[in-house]
């Protein structure tokens, strides 16, 4: 009985020690964490630049004085050690767009080299907030200045691509998409607007006022942004979307 049980006990503890060494090895091989310190926040601002003339044309100009966004999500789509990978962050309501410091939202960032990467922005209305409204004032061919206010009350998806970025551990990455107001404008002559219905000596443009113009902006909206990052470690270079992952 005596024997027994001291091969029973011998047996246990070998198998104790080979669970325990088991562990050990496995806890001593895995990585750091790759998100610790790591961090990438999203904003979104506006610039105030005129539209580019279309050919044959005098562009509309418009000087802008006030814009509102409400973002349901931002989304972080690239390819990290050829595997496809999204991150996303709640959105943002209520944003000025010509803020001198763009409201931010965070999330974590796994470390490591993305390539071919998209941001995308999600804009809808919150509660009564439109998801894009801007205002200014346009100068019509014969020097008279008139209020101009451009309510995309419609949801709409923005897409910006971006160079390649190496995250370390103590990475802090924004990503700022500039919303390009000369791009919304493209394709819109001083004529259009000087011919524009106004109501109560202003120029609204939506979906149910000077719908023409509107269905002009709305197409050029979602190409509108550009995103930047602050903070990033370039890797590699080129452009995002023309880059293979290796």
């Amino acid at each position: 009985m005596k024997i027994t049980k001291i091969k029973n006990s011998i047996t246990l503890t070998l198998a104790l020690a080979a669970v325990v060494g088991l562990y050990s090895c496995k806890k001593d091989g895995l990585a750091p964490s790759t998100t610790s310190g790591a961090k990438i926040s999203f904003g979104v601002s506006a610039d105030k630049s005129f539209a580019s003339a279309t050919p044959g044309t005098a562009a509309a100009a418009i000087t802008w004085t006030a814009g509102v966004a409400n973002i349901s999500q931002f989304k972080f789509e690239a390819v990290k050690g050829g595997v496809k990978t999204e991150i996303s962050a709640r959105g943002l309501t209520n944003v000025d767009l010509f803020a001198l410091n763009p409201a931010l939202v965070g999330t974590v960032i796994d470390t490591g080299t993305y390539k071919q990467i998209e941001v995308k922005l999600e804009f809808v209305k919150s509660g009564s907030s439109l998801p894009l409204s801007v205002q200014g004032s346009f100068t019509a061919a014969d020097g008279t200045v008139v209020p101009v206010e451009i309510d995309v009350n419609e949801s709409f998806e923005l897409k910006a691509e971006a160079n390649n970025v190496f995250v370390d551990k103590t990475t802090d990455l924004k990503s700022i998409i500039k919303l390009h107001l000369d791009k919304v404008l493209a394709g819109i002559s001083v004529a259009d607007l000087g011919t524009a219905t106004q109501t109560s000596g202003k120029i609204i443009i939506s979906s149910t006022s000077n719908s023409a113009i509107f269905n002009k902006i709305k197409a050029n909206v979602a190409s509108a942004g550009e995103n930047e990052f602050e903070g990033e470690h370039e890797h590699g270079g080129g452009h995002g979307g023309n880059e293979n992952d290796g």
